[in-house]
């Protein structure tokens, strides 16, 4: 099941239209602003030409056909507007359809800086320019299909794999260049910093089977990421037998954690 969010998504009108307020709107100009200067010369070449293929609206949100008749053509994606928060067997399912899910609310201002369930602006911000990308759009497609037919147990192994590429991803090319392509990392000005410049995490070498065992925490800046060598590397990855991999991955067990347990709330 899914958790329960702070958030409700709003709902689709009957031309595809969703009717946000002035300062959804407000706030959506307020996060593009922030954001867009922070990730240049930061994120990889193929994110920043998908946003110029998408062309984003600074102004406020952007609708979400005007998105998807560009996904089409390129890569035969589109968004589907979805609650807050939606469990393994929906979010599979919409990817194994080429369809990326996005939740249809927008943070509020005293979430700027951080919002535990993914809001418009990190989907759309963070994730849709990758999707331009047809190696990286096919990656995300046999992602999809896998989870869809994947075991309870083996999803929890495969989330890792989306964590550290598609969310907290990094590119370190052959000339050593350090770039993004996580969406949860270019649609946050903190973790977009950190992740690029900060001395406190570890920037390993993208190995499958390591990725798959790297427990991970959403509400703290990553300690540990992975670095690919290229987009056209998740491709490489699309095409092999990844369940093998967890397979693997489940009989040697998880790394112990670099990060402390989460404390939990005393109930009184």
């Amino acid at each position: 099941m899914a958790k329960s969010s702070q958030y409700v998504s709003k709902p689709l009108e009957a031309d595809g239209s969703i009717l946000w307020t002035p300062e959804e709107n407000d706030v959506w100009h307020a996060l593009y602003s922030r954001q867009i200067g922070n990730i240049q010369h930061k994120a990889c070449d193929e994110y920043l030409d998908g946003l110029k293929i998408l062309n984003l609206r600074s102004d406020g949100i952007p609708h979400m056909e005007e998105l998807n008749s560009v996904l089409r053509e390129r890569t035969g994606w589109e968004c589907a507007a979805v609650p807050a928060l939606i469990d393994f067997d929906e979010f599979f399912r919409l990817l194994a359809n080429r369809k990326f899910p996005v939740a249809t609310f927008i943070r509020r201002r005293e979430d700027f800086d951080y919002l535990q369930e993914p809001d418009i602006f990190h989907e759309i911000f963070g994730h849709c320019a990758m999707l331009t990308h047809p190696e990286f759009a096919e990656f995300t497609h046999r992602y999809g299909q896998l989870g869809y037919e994947a075991s309870k147990e083996d999803r929890v192994f495969l989330a890792r794999l989306y964590w550290f590429t598609v969310e907290f991803g990094l590119i370190r090319n052959t000339d050593n260049e350090l770039k993004i392509y996580g969406g949860g990392i270019l649609s946050s000005p903190g973790e977009t910093e950190y992740a690029f410049n900060s001395e406190v995490p570890e920037r390993r070498e993208f190995n499958i089977v390591d990725v798959l065992r790297t427990p991970y925490r959403i509400d703290i800046m990553q300690p540990i990421y992975y670095c690919i060598e290229s987009i056209h590397q998740l491709f490489e990855l699309s095409q092999m037998d990844i369940m093998q991999y967890v397979k693997k991955a489940k009989a040697l067990g998880l790394f112990e954690p670099k990060f402390p347990p989460k404390e939990k709330r005393l109930v009184s």
